[in-house]
């Protein structure tokens, strides 16, 4: 169960930036937030790819992100993502799910408590990742 204001204060700060916002689930239809209350999701983790963004966020909560790492849609997101260079937003949660698909920190991979940073880091893609991620010529 995610946390629905730090969903917000996400989205807030991306379309702020410019950026149009897609929110992927679990699942089809809508996802439960902490707070008892439903969000739309716009598309699900096995269908919705992240290599069809900019820049991710994952804010999880700790138990969500342990069921997720058992998921080969969640892991796949996260490290696809990791290795498109983007920049990953994450809440304890979310670094909980990347620590699991074993994407270790870097300059791209931001807490998302401070939005500016991450937008900033949105905006550009990780070039001093590409070396961990594969062999350049």
């Amino acid at each position: 169960l995610s946390d629905g204001d730090a969903i917000r204060a996400a989205k807030k700060a991306a379309t702020d930036a410019g950026a149009s916002v897609k929110l992927v689930a679990p699942k089809v239809g809508a996802t439960k937030l902490a707070d008892g209350s439903m969000l739309k999701a716009d598309g699900q983790l096995a269908g919705t790819p992240s290599v069809m963004f900019d820049a991710v966020v994952v804010i999880l909560s700790e138990a969500g992100a342990q069921i997720l790492a058992k998921e080969s849609a969640a892991v796949d997101f996260v490290r696809d993502a990791f290795c498109h260079l983007k920049a990953i937003g994450v809440d304890r949660g979310g670094q909980w799910l990347l620590k699991s698909a074993l994407i270790e920190n870097d300059a791209g991979v931001c807490g998302i408590s401070d939005t500016k940073v991450f937008v900033a880091a949105a905006k550009t893609r990780q070039w001093d990742r590409e070396a961990s991620v594969r062999t350049l010529a």
